[in-house]
């Protein structure tokens, strides 16, 4: 965009936000806030593009059409200036001012979770030093600290000023010892050049500065297309992919895990399914020819072809999970294309499982390599579910009853040591599988106790935590099946309603840990992590397999609870709290 068409489009822009807003707040307009005993209108706005972080400017004045006059000359004449592309611009309308010493503040700020500090904050009361909560967050302001509680970071304060203010003296947290500062809240609106729509945002406690929606199916659908193709694109030449980024400062998570290389294909052909897109599935197969080529091994000693997966950048690990989501993810990728190219693999992997079952029909859950000595008995419960998940995903498409069989005895064993206690999604995902194939009502049971005992943390869980909607999805799944063998006495053991919105709200909530836009736009570097989901409480984390949880769960929800909200609209805030 050349200097002239930014500057028009900027102006325009600002028209609009100015009569969206004057919309918006009808006949009481729009508000003013009392700062230190004086009314004022105080406005920010962020302009940005996929290549830069945002660029943030302010404007405190008396009068809102004089406020909106004077962040039109800042922005202007910085567009001027300079060659920013402005692709993003969003509106902030400070609504709410709290005064507290900033003594007050740090205390706030150390008993808040990481990351979870979603106000704005001025050290002055003209808002010359002041940042959008977005600000604070897209730049880690607020870091733990090595000996003593989180805390507000001088050093990332001033790189952050220095980059959007330019100011000439730096931010010393002692000079405000003694003095008051403000926090704010705001409502906000956002524009994308290539749209005409302005988007309203919501300005609660746990979702400020996300768009809000009307129709949670299109926006489900969207999500869907949206991340598929993230990690789509995240998939190199040799089908690797790259593995993700602590988004603050684009940096990139130099570890890797076959286990997640896996996972994460196979719900990239659970969106294809839905998306259908060549290219989708084109690299999911590079993704598994990879895998197959990097991490298969062949045990020599045994009757039949027996594999295993080797995570060699993990100490040559043999994870009974990695074998699991290998299998998944060529039982997909044959399932949704009709190929058999991976059968003989899934069918060694499948066996690599079974040689690590133990005879009570638990599993040994690490192995090393090349010795194949056992490592470690037991890890963490998600591998467990995840190997019998795969054997009946194996079975759909290869109908070989040993697969059925080790699958039954394994629940035997998670029945008699009552695993549904671990509430763990791939264990809900198994037992709706096996009902396919073997409707008994301990199955039906084991899946609706392994989600209903839990639906009232999740209903409430202030962290977006992804496989929640897997896992209620997986109980109402079971539900329907329920319901068509005319096994209705079994709903006992669920509380329906509940978890139908608890699936609503958890699909709405998860929205918050998405990378629209408005949120991306303040990263260091946006186009890395655009659309990708993120986790809040680990540096705004993007993760191969962050995405592809929150991917699973919304190709199932829009499978099989979306058609049913055709423009169903949920509110959030009063329900969602802190826990």
């Amino acid at each position: 965009m050349e200097k002239l068409t930014a500057y028009s489009y900027v102006n325009q822009t600002l028209d609009e936000f100015e009569i969206h807003f004057n919309k918006m707040f009808g006949h009481d307009g729009i508000p003013a806030v009392s700062v230190a005993g004086e009314r004022r209108y105080i406005i920010f706005l962020s302009i940005g593009n996929p290549q830069f972080r945002a660029r943030v400017f302010k404007e405190g004045a008396s009068d809102i059409t004089k406020a909106f006059q004077g962040i039109r000359k800042k922005v202007t004449t910085f567009i001027q200036k300079s060659n920013f592309d402005p692709q993003w611009l969003k509106l902030d309308i400070v609504k709410d001012i709290t005064e507290l010493p900033f003594k007050q503040l740090e205390d706030k700020i150390a008993k808040t979770r990481i990351n979870y500090f979603r106000n704005g904050i001025s050290f002055d009361p003209e808002f010359r030093l002041a940042f959008l909560e977005q600000e604070i967050n897209g730049n880690a302001m607020i870091k733990s600290t090595k000996n003593g509680p989180i805390a507000l970071d001088e050093k990332n304060i001033n790189n952050y000023m220095k980059y959007n203010l330019h100011v000439r003296f730096p931010f010393v947290k002692a000079k405000y010892d003694e003095k008051k500062v403000f926090l704010f809240k705001t409502v906000g609106a956002f524009k994308d050049r290539d749209s005409d729509v302005i988007h309203n945002l919501y300005d609660g406690p746990l979702t400020n500065g996300v768009r809000k929606t009307k129709n949670i199916r299109d926006e489900a659908t969207a999500l869907i297309h949206k991340a598929t193709y993230f990690l789509t694109n995240q998939i190199q030449p040799d089908g690797k992919f790259e593995y993700g980024y602590f988004s603050a400062f684009a940096r990139r998570i130099n570890t890797y895990n076959i286990l997640r290389h896996s996972s994460s294909l196979y719900s990239m052909a659970e969106g294809y399914e839905i998306i259908q897109d060549p290219a989708i599935i084109k690299a999911v197969e590079k993704g598994l020819d990879y895998l197959v080529k990097e991490a298969v091994i062949y045990k020599k000693d045994l009757p039949e072809e027996t594999a295993f997966v080797v995570d060699q950048a993990n100490n040559n690990e043999i994870k009974l999970g990695s074998n699991a989501t290998a299998i998944l993810a060529m039982t997909k990728y044959m399932e949704v294309t009709g190929s058999t190219k991976y059968i003989e693999a899934a069918r060694a992997l499948a066996r690599g499982i079974i040689h690590m079952k133990l005879p009570d029909g638990g599993f040994i859950h690490v192995l090393s390599y090349p010795t194949f000595a056992v490592k470690e008995l037991h890890r963490i419960i998600y591998y467990e579910g995840e190997a019998v998940f795969s054997l009946l995903r194996l079975y759909a498409i290869d109908r070989d009853n040993q697969w059925l069989e080790e699958a039954k005895k394994s629940f035997e064993y998670f029945i008699r040591k009552d695993y549904w206690k671990h509430h763990d999604h791939w264990l809900s995902y198994a037992a709706n599988e096996l009902t396919n194939y073997e409707p008994k009502d301990k199955y039906f049971i084991f899946g609706l106790k392994n989600c209903n005992n839990r639906l009232n943390f999740i209903f409430h869980r202030e962290t977006t935590y992804p496989t929640f909607l897997e896992l209620t999805m997986a109980a109402y799944k079971m539900i329907d099946k329920i319901k068509e063998l005319n096994k209705d006495s079994l709903l006992e053991h669920i509380d329906e309603r509940f978890l139908e919105d608890t699936i609503d709200r958890r699909a709405e909530y998860q929205r918050v840990g998405f990378f629209y836009p408005e949120l991306a736009m303040y990263k260091k570097l946006p186009a890395l992590i655009l659309n990708g989901f993120f986790i809040r409480h680990h540096s705004f984390r993007v993760r191969i397999d962050d995405v592809e949880h929150y991917l699973s769960g919304y190709c199932q929800f829009l499978q099989h609870r979306a058609s049913h909200l055709d423009t169903y609209k949920v509110e959030i805030e009063e329900s969602i709290v802190p826990s």
